[in-house]
């Protein structure tokens, strides 16, 4: 009509209406069925028989849709037809065709496994995801072992993902409940040697040692003959060797067993560099380049991986371990960022924002992470996000590289800034006098070098020399005697602010200045540089530290990753 005003309900006030109409439409629905109206299909369970409607069946599970289709098609449309499901029992059912009509049933510790089973039979994917959440929150010590082989069983991967985590951060908890004490020896067997342990630290290696061990004595009598086939299993290799020596060794049970003995022996002999990594983990090389992407590159595999970039959008400046976590440090227009990144979900997070000068490098050192600037020197604690000025460099410079080395500080080479000139000085700090002193100069001149820490050695690669000249040559610094010497074996190609880092008691070079992207690696043993090929990215890489990352976490990215040669 002219001049007549239709005023518009808002659209939330529409979609309440909407919902509630849904919500009444369903309640009206579980009516029927409850009073057998209009209802034309029976479920007839081992303890009973419930009425259905079979167009509302058919529309929640492909099962039913599937069965009233192919199965019942002989039956006329108007028919009563009974379903054969003995199998189950009427509680569970009822709860499920709450659930079908309604989109609510009451999931508790009694039936949530119950629930899941029939929802993965019946194929009920939002009930199956209702059981899984409610028994991801319910994981306790006495339950998370059954509740892993539980999800394996139905396959729901993040259930299974959160029992295993649950597993691995609470092994000295799980020790100690009936579940695992009562355990036979197939049981813990196949628990410590499968794929269920998926263990990340040195610690939690050790851990499954004190579970066997607290298997055995809950039943020495009849277990300590199966102590010498579980402690097989033991990974020693992934142990620290002050363990070994302290608890196993002197053990009763190893002492008891000759075979035990001589295991305990051969893994005191492997040095800590030799030592192997936890099995849920393996050793990474964790790349960062200038516009702040990340990649890493796993040395047992020859496989690269694209990793989340900083959010930060800083350009990196270094990246450094502290206290097992790993760290990057941005720069850009006066401000800084230190971002932490979480293994667990390949995400980085800012841990802290800043106005301060150019950090020029950054190395780890217990608890502290220590920012070196052209004059200055900060420390940084992530416990506590702390951030305190130290004693500065006697010498003003730019462009040098730093490592750490039995707890203390060394600033390598660099530039002057005014006439360009590389430098071989090295100043060495000490953060418990907060004092920094000189020791021998390297015998070549040399700027945006890269350093690493060898065999209780510091290992100097390339860098540019006077007129910023590429540097294809390398050196070692001992503490000990206080000298530096040229090493024979040069890289393959000359090469300057590349990243470095070693694993797997090898030392890798990653890209820089006039490399070509070629990533070669340094073997001790044969004293030579060995080219693998080339990086999947053109990105340049100009810092790389080097971590364990989660098999799982990897393997979830298996669709960025590029082949590279084993080394």
């Amino acid at each position: 009509m002219e001049g007549t005003v239709v005023t518009m309900e808002p659209r939330t006030g529409m979609n309440r209406r909407k919902h509630q109409q849904q919500q009444d439409m369903l309640r009206t629905m579980n009516s029927f069925r409850k009073s057998r109206t209009f209802c034309d299909v029976f479920l007839v369970v081992e303890n009973g028989t419930l009425p259905a409607h079979k167009v509302v069946l058919a529309a929640n599970s492909s099962f039913f849709k599937a069965s009233f289709t192919f199965e019942l098609t002989k039956e006329k449309s108007t028919s009563e037809v009974e379903v054969n499901l003995r199998v189950f029992y009427l509680d569970g059912m009822e709860e499920l065709l709450n659930f079908i009509y309604t989109g609510e049933c009451g999931v508790s510790e009694k039936n949530a496994e119950q629930l899941l089973a029939m929802a993965d039979y019946f194929d009920i994917p939002s009930l199956k995801e209702t059981c899984a959440e409610f028994l991801m929150i319910s994981l306790k010590p006495s339950n998370c072992l059954w509740i892993q082989v539980f999800a394996k069983r139905y396959n729901h991967e993040l259930l299974y993902e959160a029992a295993t985590e649950y597993i691995c951060n609470n092994l000295s908890s799980i020790w100690k409940t009936n579940e695992f004490l009562c355990f036979d020896f197939i049981d813990v067997e196949e628990l410590i040697c499968g794929e269920r342990l998926v263990i990340k630290t040195q610690r939690g290696e050790e851990e499954v040692f004190e579970g066997i061990r607290a298997w055995v004595k809950h039943d020495s009598e009849n277990r300590e003959n199966f102590f010498e086939d579980l402690f097989r299993h033991v990974r020693l290799s992934a142990m620290s060797i002050q363990f070994i020596s302290e608890f196993i060794e002197c053990d009763e049970l190893v002492t008891q067993s000759h075979d035990s003995q001589s295991l305990v022996t051969a893994a005191l002999r492997i040095p800590d560099e030799a030592r192997d990594e936890p099995r849920g983990v393996t050793e990474s090389i964790v790349l960062l380049s200038k516009n702040g992407c990340c990649s890493c590159f796993t040395p047992a595999t020859g496989m690269w991986y694209d990793l989340a970039r900083l959010p930060s959008f800083n350009e990196p400046r270094a990246i450094t371990i502290c206290e097992g976590l790993l760290f990057a440090i941005g720069w850009q227009d006066d401000r800084l960022t230190i971002e932490n990144f979480d293994p667990q979900i390949n995400t980085w997070s800012e841990v802290l924002s800043t106005l301060t000068n150019l950090p020029t490098a950054a190395v780890s050192v217990d608890d502290s992470i220590f920012l070196l600037k052209e004059n200055g020197l900060t420390r940084f604690k992530p416990v506590d996000h702390s951030w305190e000025d130290m004693a500065p460099m006697d010498s003003s410079r730019r462009g040098l590289c730093a490592v750490s080395l039995n707890g203390l500080v060394y600033a390598i080479g660099g530039h002057d800034g005014l006439r360009q000139l590389g430098l071989n000085i090295v100043e060495r700090y000490d953060p418990q006098r907060d004092q920094w002193e000189y020791v021998s100069p390297m015998d070549e001149r040399r700027a945006f070098a890269s350093a690493t820490v060898t065999s209780n050695k510091i290992f100097v690669v390339g860098g540019t020399g006077d007129h910023f000249l590429p540097l294809q040559n390398c050196e070692l610094y001992d503490p000990i005697t206080n000298m530096w010497s040229l090493l024979s074996a040069e890289l393959c190609v000359p090469r300057s602010h590349a990243a470095l880092g070693k694993a797997k008691r090898k030392i890798f070079v990653f890209g820089g200045t006039y490399s070509n992207g070629i990533v070669e690696y340094f073997d001790r043993e044969n004293e030579a540089w060995t080219e693998i090929g080339k990086m999947p990215s053109t990105l340049s890489y100009n810092h790389a530290c080097v971590t364990w990352l989660p098999k799982a976490m990897l393997k979830s990215l298996r669709g960025s990753r590029y082949p590279s040669k084993v080394v």
